[in-house]
Protein backbone atom coordinates (compact mmCIF):
# COMPACT_ATOMS: atom_id res chain seq x y z
CA UNK A 1 0.00 0.00 0.00
CA UNK A 2 1.05 3.34 -0.38
CA UNK A 3 0.88 6.59 1.78
CA UNK A 4 -2.19 8.12 -0.26
CA UNK A 5 -3.86 5.72 -0.39
CA UNK A 6 -3.54 4.82 3.45
CA UNK A 7 -4.20 8.51 4.11
CA UNK A 8 -7.57 8.31 2.51
CA UNK A 9 -8.32 5.27 4.74
CA UNK A 10 -7.78 6.76 7.80
CA UNK A 11 -9.29 10.12 7.15
CA UNK A 12 -12.70 11.55 8.21
CA UNK A 13 -14.83 13.70 6.17
CA UNK A 14 -18.40 13.23 7.15
CA UNK A 15 -20.26 16.87 7.47
CA UNK A 16 -22.93 17.81 9.40
CA UNK A 17 -25.67 17.90 6.29
CA UNK A 18 -25.05 14.28 6.17
CA UNK A 19 -25.77 14.06 9.23
CA UNK A 20 -28.83 15.61 8.64
CA UNK A 21 -29.99 12.95 6.48
CA UNK A 22 -29.74 9.97 9.06
CA UNK A 23 -32.29 7.41 8.47
CA UNK A 24 -34.11 6.79 11.26
CA UNK A 25 -33.70 7.74 15.48
CA UNK A 26 -34.35 6.82 19.40
CA UNK A 27 -34.88 8.29 22.30
CA UNK A 28 -33.05 11.41 23.48
CA UNK A 29 -29.41 10.96 22.87
CA UNK A 30 -26.26 13.00 22.99
CA UNK A 31 -23.67 12.57 19.44
CA UNK A 32 -20.23 14.36 19.75
CA UNK A 33 -18.51 15.35 16.83
CA UNK A 34 -16.06 12.13 16.99
CA UNK A 35 -19.72 9.87 16.95
CA UNK A 36 -20.24 12.15 14.02
CA UNK A 37 -17.24 11.40 12.30
CA UNK A 38 -16.61 7.90 13.06
CA UNK A 39 -19.92 7.09 10.44
CA UNK A 40 -19.45 6.21 7.05
CA UNK A 41 -16.64 8.09 5.52
CA UNK A 42 -14.12 5.56 7.20
CA UNK A 43 -15.31 2.13 5.23
CA UNK A 44 -16.50 4.96 2.56
CA UNK A 45 -12.88 6.43 1.63
CA UNK A 46 -11.50 2.69 2.31
CA UNK A 47 -13.74 1.31 -0.79
CA UNK A 48 -12.92 3.83 -2.82
CA UNK A 49 -8.86 4.17 -2.10
CA UNK A 50 -8.82 0.32 -2.31
CA UNK A 51 -10.52 -0.19 -5.22
CA UNK A 52 -9.27 2.91 -7.29
CA UNK A 53 -5.38 2.34 -6.13
CA UNK A 54 -4.49 -1.02 -4.44
CA UNK A 55 -5.02 -3.14 -7.60
CA UNK A 56 -5.76 -5.88 -5.56
CA UNK A 57 -5.49 -9.50 -7.07
CA UNK A 58 -8.26 -11.46 -6.63
CA UNK A 59 -7.48 -14.79 -4.90
CA UNK A 60 -8.94 -18.33 -5.69
CA UNK A 61 -12.50 -18.84 -5.47
CA UNK A 62 -13.19 -19.78 -1.49
CA UNK A 63 -16.64 -21.53 -3.03
CA UNK A 64 -17.53 -22.57 -5.65
CA UNK A 65 -20.62 -20.96 -7.58
CA UNK A 66 -23.96 -22.30 -5.90
CA UNK A 67 -25.68 -24.58 -7.11
CA UNK A 68 -27.52 -26.09 -3.96
CA UNK A 69 -31.26 -25.79 -3.69
CA UNK A 70 -32.12 -22.12 -3.21
CA UNK A 71 -33.76 -22.73 -0.40
CA UNK A 72 -30.62 -23.84 1.83
CA UNK A 73 -30.22 -20.77 3.63
CA UNK A 74 -33.68 -19.47 4.75
CA UNK A 75 -35.09 -23.21 4.89
CA UNK A 76 -32.70 -23.75 8.07
CA UNK A 77 -33.93 -20.69 10.03
CA UNK A 78 -37.57 -20.83 9.30
CA UNK A 79 -37.94 -18.23 7.30
CA UNK A 80 -35.70 -15.89 10.20
CA UNK A 81 -33.29 -14.86 7.85
CA UNK A 82 -35.54 -13.17 5.74
CA UNK A 83 -37.46 -11.56 7.95
CA UNK A 84 -34.30 -10.17 9.93
CA UNK A 85 -33.09 -8.66 6.76
CA UNK A 86 -36.36 -7.41 5.15
CA UNK A 87 -38.79 -8.00 8.40
CA UNK A 88 -39.72 -7.09 11.78
CA UNK A 89 -37.38 -9.65 13.18
CA UNK A 90 -35.11 -7.94 16.15
CA UNK A 91 -36.46 -4.37 15.47
CA UNK A 92 -38.63 -1.81 16.93
CA UNK A 93 -40.53 1.01 15.12
CA UNK A 94 -39.53 4.40 16.16
CA UNK A 95 -41.38 7.50 16.49
CA UNK A 96 -40.30 10.93 14.97
CA UNK A 97 -38.31 13.15 17.81
CA UNK A 98 -35.11 15.06 17.97
CA UNK A 99 -31.76 14.38 18.87
CA UNK A 100 -29.29 17.14 20.79
CA UNK A 101 -25.91 17.12 18.98
CA UNK A 102 -22.94 18.36 20.83
CA UNK A 103 -19.82 19.84 19.20
CA UNK A 104 -17.04 18.44 20.91
CA UNK A 105 -14.63 21.40 21.40
CA UNK A 106 -16.69 24.20 20.57
CA UNK A 107 -17.91 26.42 23.21
CA UNK A 108 -19.85 29.78 23.70
CA UNK A 109 -18.84 32.56 25.54
CA UNK A 110 -19.98 30.70 28.75
CA UNK A 111 -17.89 27.98 28.48
CA UNK A 112 -20.86 25.89 27.81
CA UNK A 113 -20.41 22.98 25.15
CA UNK A 114 -22.41 24.43 21.94
CA UNK A 115 -25.06 22.34 21.13
CA UNK A 116 -27.69 22.20 18.63
CA UNK A 117 -31.09 19.89 17.27
CA UNK A 118 -31.56 17.50 14.39
CA UNK A 119 -35.13 15.79 13.70
CA UNK A 120 -34.88 12.02 14.00
CA UNK A 121 -37.14 10.38 11.85
CA UNK A 122 -39.77 7.81 11.80
CA UNK A 123 -39.21 4.18 10.96
CA UNK A 124 -41.73 1.49 10.73
CA UNK A 125 -41.07 -2.40 9.70
CA UNK A 126 -43.16 -5.01 8.85
CA UNK A 127 -42.96 -8.46 9.34
CA UNK A 128 -41.53 -10.47 5.95
CA UNK A 129 -43.66 -13.84 4.93
CA UNK A 130 -41.10 -16.03 3.97
CA UNK A 131 -42.81 -17.74 1.07
CA UNK A 132 -43.88 -14.59 -0.54
CA UNK A 133 -39.77 -13.66 0.07
CA UNK A 134 -39.33 -16.86 -1.64
CA UNK A 135 -41.45 -15.95 -4.40
CA UNK A 136 -39.85 -12.25 -4.64
CA UNK A 137 -36.22 -13.13 -4.46
CA UNK A 138 -36.73 -16.27 -7.40
CA UNK A 139 -33.96 -18.03 -5.75
CA UNK A 140 -31.42 -15.46 -6.61
CA UNK A 141 -29.18 -15.28 -3.42
CA UNK A 142 -26.51 -17.39 -2.04
CA UNK A 143 -26.74 -19.97 -0.15
CA UNK A 144 -23.12 -21.17 0.95
CA UNK A 145 -21.10 -19.59 3.94
CA UNK A 146 -18.16 -18.54 3.01
CA UNK A 147 -15.43 -17.23 6.00
CA UNK A 148 -11.39 -15.84 6.07
CA UNK A 149 -10.19 -14.49 8.60
CA UNK A 150 -8.22 -11.40 9.50
CA UNK A 151 -6.07 -11.15 12.39
CA UNK A 152 -7.92 -13.39 15.04
CA UNK A 153 -11.67 -12.53 13.94
CA UNK A 154 -13.44 -14.64 11.45
CA UNK A 155 -15.85 -13.14 9.24
CA UNK A 156 -19.02 -15.44 7.61
CA UNK A 157 -20.64 -14.11 4.42
CA UNK A 158 -23.87 -16.27 4.69
CA UNK A 159 -25.55 -14.45 2.20
CA UNK A 160 -25.68 -11.90 -0.79
CA UNK A 161 -28.67 -10.77 -2.88
CA UNK A 162 -28.02 -8.25 -6.05
CA UNK A 163 -29.80 -6.26 -8.42
CA UNK A 164 -27.95 -3.82 -10.08
CA UNK A 165 -28.46 -1.01 -7.93
CA UNK A 166 -27.82 -2.52 -4.63
CA UNK A 167 -26.37 -5.31 -2.94
CA UNK A 168 -27.47 -6.83 0.40
CA UNK A 169 -25.48 -8.96 2.30
CA UNK A 170 -25.70 -11.16 5.85
CA UNK A 171 -22.79 -12.11 7.87
CA UNK A 172 -21.27 -12.95 11.08
CA UNK A 173 -18.32 -11.12 12.66
CA UNK A 174 -16.16 -13.51 15.29
CA UNK A 175 -13.59 -13.00 17.98
CA UNK A 176 -13.04 -15.30 20.83
CA UNK A 177 -11.53 -12.65 23.09
CA UNK A 178 -14.75 -10.68 22.24
CA UNK A 179 -15.42 -8.51 18.73
CA UNK A 180 -13.86 -5.27 19.03
CA UNK A 181 -13.30 -4.44 15.34
CA UNK A 182 -17.33 -2.56 15.14
CA UNK A 183 -18.59 0.83 17.42
CA UNK A 184 -22.32 -0.46 17.60
CA UNK A 185 -25.40 -0.07 19.34
CA UNK A 186 -29.10 0.86 19.16
CA UNK A 187 -27.96 4.14 18.68
CA UNK A 188 -25.84 3.59 15.70
CA UNK A 189 -28.35 1.23 14.20
CA UNK A 190 -30.54 3.67 14.08
CA UNK A 191 -28.30 6.34 12.69
CA UNK A 192 -25.91 5.59 10.17
CA UNK A 193 -24.62 2.22 11.19
CA UNK A 194 -21.96 0.44 12.65
CA UNK A 195 -18.41 1.90 11.83
CA UNK A 196 -14.73 0.56 12.70
CA UNK A 197 -13.63 0.93 16.18
CA UNK A 198 -10.41 3.26 15.87
CA UNK A 199 -8.32 1.51 19.01
CA UNK A 200 -8.08 -1.76 17.11
CA UNK A 201 -6.31 -3.51 14.08
CA UNK A 202 -8.25 -4.50 11.41
CA UNK A 203 -10.78 -3.30 8.48
CA UNK A 204 -13.00 -5.21 6.18
CA UNK A 205 -15.53 -4.58 3.58
CA UNK A 206 -17.40 -5.78 0.31
CA UNK A 207 -15.34 -3.78 -2.70
CA UNK A 208 -18.07 -3.70 -4.77
CA UNK A 209 -20.74 -1.87 -2.51
CA UNK A 210 -20.84 0.52 0.16
CA UNK A 211 -23.52 1.47 2.80
CA UNK A 212 -24.94 1.20 6.34
CA UNK A 213 -24.22 -1.85 8.55
CA UNK A 214 -26.95 -3.10 11.13
CA UNK A 215 -26.00 -5.07 13.65
CA UNK A 216 -28.08 -7.56 15.53
CA UNK A 217 -28.63 -6.58 18.81
CA UNK A 218 -30.95 -9.37 19.62
CA UNK A 219 -29.47 -12.37 18.34
CA UNK A 220 -25.65 -11.20 18.73
CA UNK A 221 -23.14 -11.84 21.36
CA UNK A 222 -20.17 -10.25 22.82
CA UNK A 223 -18.08 -13.07 21.10
CA UNK A 224 -20.20 -13.34 17.63
CA UNK A 225 -22.16 -10.24 15.97
CA UNK A 226 -24.69 -10.77 13.25
CA UNK A 227 -24.47 -8.11 10.39
CA UNK A 228 -26.59 -6.98 7.95
CA UNK A 229 -25.28 -4.53 5.28
CA UNK A 230 -27.01 -3.06 2.29
CA UNK A 231 -25.11 -0.85 -0.23
CA UNK A 232 -25.57 0.73 -2.99
CA UNK A 233 -23.17 -0.46 -6.35
CA UNK A 234 -19.82 0.81 -6.28
CA UNK A 235 -20.15 0.55 -10.11
CA UNK A 236 -23.90 1.86 -10.82
CA UNK A 237 -22.37 5.12 -8.61
CA UNK A 238 -18.99 5.52 -9.75
CA UNK A 239 -18.02 3.99 -12.98
CA UNK A 240 -15.00 1.91 -13.92
CA UNK A 241 -13.05 4.54 -11.78
CA UNK A 242 -13.42 2.88 -8.53
CA UNK A 243 -15.22 -0.57 -9.16
CA UNK A 244 -15.67 -2.98 -11.91
CA UNK A 245 -19.38 -4.54 -12.99
CA UNK A 246 -20.54 -7.41 -10.86
CA UNK A 247 -20.75 -10.69 -12.83
CA UNK A 248 -20.58 -14.13 -10.97
CA UNK A 249 -18.56 -12.88 -7.80
CA UNK A 250 -18.02 -9.54 -5.49
CA UNK A 251 -14.59 -9.24 -3.37
CA UNK A 252 -14.44 -9.62 0.56
CA UNK A 253 -11.25 -7.11 1.55
CA UNK A 254 -9.52 -7.37 4.59
CA UNK A 255 -6.79 -5.59 5.98
CA UNK A 256 -4.35 -6.07 9.74
CA UNK A 257 -2.27 -3.42 10.23
CA UNK A 258 0.52 -3.88 12.76
CA UNK A 259 -0.85 -1.27 15.03
CA UNK A 260 -4.48 0.19 16.45
CA UNK A 261 -5.82 2.91 14.11
CA UNK A 262 -5.56 5.76 16.97
CA UNK A 263 -1.98 5.06 16.49
CA UNK A 264 -1.19 4.50 13.22
CA UNK A 265 -2.92 7.86 12.42
CA UNK A 266 -0.56 9.70 15.04
CA UNK A 267 2.11 8.33 13.06
CA UNK A 268 0.98 9.33 9.70
CA UNK A 269 1.05 12.98 11.41
CA UNK A 270 4.41 12.22 13.23
CA UNK A 271 6.84 10.66 10.83
CA UNK A 272 4.76 9.97 7.67
CA UNK A 273 5.37 6.01 8.04
CA UNK A 274 3.88 3.68 5.72
CA UNK A 275 4.72 0.49 6.71
CA UNK A 276 2.21 -0.58 8.59
CA UNK A 277 0.33 -2.77 6.67
CA UNK A 278 0.87 -6.63 8.40
CA UNK A 279 -1.44 -8.25 6.36
CA UNK A 280 -3.73 -8.18 3.18
CA UNK A 281 -6.26 -10.26 1.61
CA UNK A 282 -9.02 -10.24 -0.90
CA UNK A 283 -11.99 -13.43 -1.07
CA UNK A 284 -14.27 -14.20 -3.70
CA UNK A 285 -17.93 -14.27 -2.56
CA UNK A 286 -19.95 -15.79 -5.32
CA UNK A 287 -23.08 -14.44 -5.62
CA UNK A 288 -26.35 -15.57 -7.82
CA UNK A 289 -27.70 -13.78 -11.02
CA UNK A 290 -29.16 -10.26 -10.40
CA UNK A 291 -32.28 -9.54 -9.16
CA UNK A 292 -34.93 -8.48 -12.08
CA UNK A 293 -36.29 -4.68 -11.90
CA UNK A 294 -39.18 -2.89 -13.41
CA UNK A 295 -38.50 0.62 -15.42
CA UNK A 296 -41.39 3.26 -14.22
CA UNK A 297 -41.16 6.71 -16.30
CA UNK A 298 -43.01 10.14 -15.61
CA UNK A 299 -44.93 12.30 -18.03
CA UNK A 300 -42.26 14.82 -17.83
CA UNK A 301 -39.02 12.47 -18.60
CA UNK A 302 -36.64 10.64 -15.96
CA UNK A 303 -37.51 7.11 -14.55
CA UNK A 304 -37.43 4.99 -11.80
CA UNK A 305 -36.33 1.42 -12.00
CA UNK A 306 -37.48 -1.19 -8.91
CA UNK A 307 -36.66 -4.57 -7.99
CA UNK A 308 -38.01 -6.53 -5.15
CA UNK A 309 -34.90 -4.68 -2.48
CA UNK A 310 -33.75 -1.39 -3.92
CA UNK A 311 -35.13 1.44 -6.70
CA UNK A 312 -33.07 4.09 -8.64
CA UNK A 313 -34.24 7.27 -9.87
CA UNK A 314 -32.83 8.94 -12.99
CA UNK A 315 -34.02 12.56 -13.61
CA UNK A 316 -32.09 12.03 -16.95
CA UNK A 317 -34.12 13.63 -19.50
CA UNK A 318 -36.85 15.01 -17.55
CA UNK A 319 -37.33 18.49 -15.76
CA UNK A 320 -36.64 17.31 -12.23
CA UNK A 321 -33.42 18.74 -10.62
CA UNK A 322 -30.56 17.94 -11.84
CA UNK A 323 -27.14 17.59 -9.33
CA UNK A 324 -26.88 17.22 -6.21
CA UNK A 325 -30.72 15.04 -7.05
CA UNK A 326 -31.68 13.93 -3.49
CA UNK A 327 -31.55 17.01 -1.75
CA UNK A 328 -34.17 18.24 -4.22
CA UNK A 329 -36.44 14.99 -2.60
CA UNK A 330 -38.65 15.52 0.07
CA UNK A 331 -41.21 12.91 0.04
CA UNK A 332 -41.05 9.45 -2.54
CA UNK A 333 -44.23 6.66 -1.78
CA UNK A 334 -44.92 3.11 -3.37
CA UNK A 335 -48.23 2.80 -4.25
CA UNK A 336 -49.98 -0.70 -5.12
CA UNK A 337 -52.35 -1.56 -7.36
CA UNK A 338 -54.62 -2.55 -4.03
CA UNK A 339 -54.06 1.19 -2.90
CA UNK A 340 -52.00 0.47 0.40
CA UNK A 341 -48.67 2.58 0.29
CA UNK A 342 -44.99 1.85 1.31
CA UNK A 343 -44.12 5.26 2.75
CA UNK A 344 -40.11 5.55 2.21
CA UNK A 345 -39.13 8.50 3.03
CA UNK A 346 -40.28 11.67 4.00
CA UNK A 347 -38.16 14.79 4.77
CA UNK A 348 -37.17 15.16 8.82
CA UNK A 349 -40.44 12.86 9.35
CA UNK A 350 -39.97 9.27 7.89
CA UNK A 351 -37.24 7.17 6.94
CA UNK A 352 -38.33 3.61 6.39
CA UNK A 353 -35.30 2.31 4.43
CA UNK A 354 -32.31 0.25 5.03
CA UNK A 355 -30.21 3.00 3.27
CA UNK A 356 -29.93 5.35 0.77
CA UNK A 357 -27.22 7.07 -1.63
CA UNK A 358 -28.03 10.23 -3.58
CA UNK A 359 -26.45 10.19 -7.29
CA UNK A 360 -25.78 13.36 -9.05
CA UNK A 361 -28.92 12.64 -11.30
CA UNK A 362 -31.36 11.38 -8.47
CA UNK A 363 -30.91 8.16 -5.77
CA UNK A 364 -30.59 4.86 -4.83
CA UNK A 365 -32.44 3.34 -1.68
CA UNK A 366 -32.37 -0.11 -0.65
CA UNK A 367 -35.65 -1.10 0.89
CA UNK A 368 -36.29 -2.48 5.06
CA UNK A 369 -38.83 -4.69 3.20
CA UNK A 370 -39.34 -6.49 0.29
CA UNK A 371 -41.51 -4.89 -2.52
CA UNK A 372 -43.40 -7.19 -4.97
CA UNK A 373 -43.26 -5.27 -8.13
CA UNK A 374 -45.91 -6.79 -9.91
CA UNK A 375 -48.29 -5.10 -7.56
CA UNK A 376 -46.71 -1.60 -7.74
CA UNK A 377 -49.17 0.74 -9.35
CA UNK A 378 -47.03 3.89 -9.53
CA UNK A 379 -43.90 5.13 -7.83
CA UNK A 380 -44.12 9.46 -6.21
CA UNK A 381 -41.44 11.18 -5.76
CA UNK A 382 -42.22 14.44 -4.76
CA UNK A 383 -45.72 15.37 -7.02
CA UNK A 384 -43.72 13.31 -10.04
CA UNK A 385 -45.58 10.48 -10.72
CA UNK A 386 -43.94 7.03 -12.11
CA UNK A 387 -46.03 4.53 -13.65
CA UNK A 388 -44.90 1.49 -15.72
CA UNK A 389 -44.26 2.34 -19.46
Amino acid sequence: MNKDLNDKIFEHDISIEEFDHITDGVEDHVFSDRYLAGKESIMKNAHKAKISKLGIKVAAAASAIVVASPFVVNAATGGELFNRLWGNEGKKNVETHNEVVVEDGKYDDKGNPVTYEVTMPKIEYVAQDPEVAERLLAGKYTTEPVSTTIGDTTVTVETVVRDGMGIVAAYTVERAKGVNCYVYSQEENEAKGAFFNEDQNIMFGFQEGSGKIWVDLEKSTDTKLYCYEYMYDMYNVFGSEFAKPITDHITFYCVEFNDTRTNIEKTLTEKGDTSYIKDEKSVVIPVADKLESKTFTSADGGSVSISPIAMQWDSTGGNEIKGEALDSVTKFTITYKDGTEYLVYEFDKVASYGYICGTDTGFIALFNRLVDTDNVAKITINNKEFTLG
